[in-house]
């Protein structure tokens, strides 16, 4: 092999381009085949030989025993060269393997037998598989090409969009990073049958496209989860997180600041509001300012759950406290839909649950059970609404409580310090004694550790200066430690028992737990991008990866194997596509590209999945060793 230079012009201005030739005979004699386009190469000339020879080496299936010493960028080029050699003559037996399926020839029981050099046996370009193709199965059973076609992507496209939803789910990371793990590190492009060079401009533009289109595609989504599962719908979870972001984010008017439910008060923020069903499907979700109010997001959500249809029960909506207001639900009320809600009222009279028999339930996670009490009361109608039924279930937690208790005494001992310390430097020279400072001290530390009606607090002070302060807890913050691990729940489901009504307010957990997955696992955290564009289809690929993530774990569940994605993700990725090249007494090469055998652990996700264990067809081709290369 040799390589040679060519000169183009093209409108007055001249490129040059390099080729990989080798010799070739033929009827009429040698002749110069060109095996690869190779582009600009950016190499001395006198160092083409020793690249040609280094390429040659390496689809030969040997190795030099010794190396010049300025071969490093020779050697680099080599590598990247001959894979792209390797590449094409696997994508070219690839398809004859197809065409031969197609027409009836191909019989893979039939032995080919080989004898081989063992000492020439080689294995190299492993790529991960495993969780890539249950993602890629999973897309193929929701019929995520039928969804984005109808929706006017191109094929073009719509690779690149498969290529962005598994690799948000496999290989959370930026675009160009992703870029790099689809070329090297992953099997991906061989899963979904794409031959397309990626670019992490076009990925990017992909993602915005996706965005674009969000409501279509997880309405389609949506249908293909409920046909296939055959979700009722009755149970309609609503609630939001926020994320943080670094960077400035300046010119994003969704970027805010706001209270951080990742304590991450020094970032700016989004809001991801999420619709799901009570078996974690997502149905819709809606990406907000960071600083939204949330009681003030029902309303915008309503149409997203009125948009899911009706069943014969109408749908019950589970809320948390914080968008549980009594605008919000009589706004339900309106619009005939039931709700369960955690009370944002602090305390109740006693006496509402005189007439109620207190019940034990016993929770499957927890070893304790959970106390409650059911009181029914009628409200009366008003100038806009109609008289009406609530149910109220009080409920206490020992395992709740035990949390609270801890926390609050955490933060009684973090005050009690910081108050001797204070005490301390009254002692102390140059510290401040002045009355006025002292208390202004004092107050901030109550505002920090917020217990500060935990105490009695006594200063003594003359003639504006402090000489003594003391503190002792006292009753009060006793009696309130009597209510820790007790929360209300309020419903306008009178049908329903404590079981049933403590039930579906746990069910809340579920979309906590969907939070917890597009944030641990799906890269919804951090984000780095700036624009208001980029940034929401980044958070909108999480969502979008969490709709197929979500029936693969249901699946997985139903047969027992209870994983994390992130358990999923790591037992399958030693599942690997590799290529093992070796040497053949009759003077040639053969690479053979296959899967590895899946593990057991492996094989039982497969099984629970219903696919196979082998993602892929065997694939080899054989070349004659050309004996011109130098060893």
């Amino acid at each position: 092999m040799y390589i040679r230079q060519k000169i183009k012009t093209l409108k007055g201005q001249s490129y040059k381009q390099h080729q990989l030739l080798k010799s070739v005979r033929t009827a009429k004699g040698p002749r110069q085949e060109v095996v690869l386009n190779m582009g600009a190469l950016d190499l001395p000339k006198d160092e083409w030989k020793s690249l040609a020879n280094a390429i040659e080496n390496r689809l030969n299936n040997q190795t030099p025993l010794f190396f010049e010493q300025d071969s490093a960028e020779v050697e680099k080029l080599a590598g990247h060269y001959a894979q792209m050699i390797l590449s094409k003559s696997l994508n070219q037996a690839a398809q004859s393997v197809d065409q031969a399926e197609d027409e009836g020839e191909l019989k893979q029981s039939n032995p080919n037998y080989q004898t081989v050099d063992i000492h020439s046996v080689q294995t190299s370009e492993s790529k991960s598989i495993g969780a890539e193709y249950v993602m890629a199965e999973q897309m193929n059973r929701y019929g995520v090409d039928q969804i984005l076609g109808d929706l006017n992507f191109s094929p073009k496209q719509i690779d690149y969009a498969k290529h962005l939803i598994i690799g948000r789910a496999v290989h959370p990371s930026s675009e160009r990073e992703l870029v790099r793990w689809i070329n090297d590190d992953s099997a991906i492009k061989e899963l979904i049958d794409s031959t397309e060079l990626v670019y992490d401009n076009a990925l990017h533009r992909t993602a915005v496209m996706l965005w674009e289109h969000s409501e279509q595609i997880q309405e389609s989504l949506r249908q293909k989860a409920k046909e296939l599962f055959s979700l009722d719908e009755k149970i309609i979870l609503y609630d939001l997180t926020n994320t943080y972001f670094e960077g400035k984010k300046t010119g994003n008017a969704k970027a805010q600041f706001g209270r951080s439910k990742e304590r991450r008060s020094d970032c700016k923020l989004f809001t991801l509001a999420l619709i799901v069903d009570s078996q974690g499907f997502p149905k819709q979700s809606h990406i907000l300012e960071g600083n939204v109010s949330e009681p003030g997001t029902l309303e915008g959500m309503l149409k997203s759950i009125q948009a899911l249809g009706h069943c014969i029960e109408k749908k019950t909506v589970v809320i948390d406290a914080g968008i549980a207001t009594e605008e919000n639900l009589a706004l339900l009320r309106r619009e005939n839909l039931s709700y369960v809600a955690v009370s944002r009222k602090q305390s109740y009279a006693p006496s509402l649950w005189d007439q109620s028999k207190e019940k034990k339930i016993r929770l499957q996670d927890e070893k304790t059970d959970l106390t409650v009490k059911l009181a029914i009361h009628e409200n009366e109608a008003s100038d806009d609404q109609a008289a009406y039924e609530e149910a109220f279930l009080l409920c206490h937690s020992p395992h709740k409580e035990v949390k609270e208790q801890q926390i609050i005494e955490s933060r009684l001992k973090k005050f009690e310090v910081a108050m001797d310390e204070l005490s301390a430097g009254l002692s102390k020279p140059r510290t401040t004694k002045k009355y006025g400072k002292i208390m202004e001290r004092i107050g901030r530390i109550k505002e920090k550790y917020s217990v500060g009606t935990y105490f009695d607090i006594k200063v003594s002070e003359r003639e504006g200066i402090v000489e003594s302060i003391t503190y002792e807890r006292n009753l009060k913050g006793a009696a309130k430690a009597e209510n820790l691990g007790q929360y209300v729940i309020r419903t306008d489901r009178v049908d329903l028992d404590e079981e049933e009504i403590s039930g579906i307010h746990r069910s809340l957990t579920t979309i906590e737990s969907c939070f917890r997955t597009m944030k641990s696992d799906l890269g919804l955290r951090p984000n780095y991008h700036k624009c208001e564009e980029a940034t929401t289809a980044h958070m909108f690929l999480s969502v979008l990866a969490y709709h197929i993530v979500c029936p693969i774990l249901r699946r997985l569940s139903e047969s027992g194997l209870d994983y994390t994605w992130n358990s999923v993700r790591n037992r399958l990725a030693s599942h690997d596509r590799v290529v093992t090249a070796f040497n053949t007494e009759d003077g040639h090469c053969v690479y053979v590209k296959n899967t590895t055998t899946a593990n057991l652990s492996q094989k039982s996700i497969y099984n629970a999945l219903g696919i196979n264990h082998d993602p892929l067809k065997n694939i080899y081709f054989k070349r004659k060793i050309e004996t011109t290369a130098r060893k």
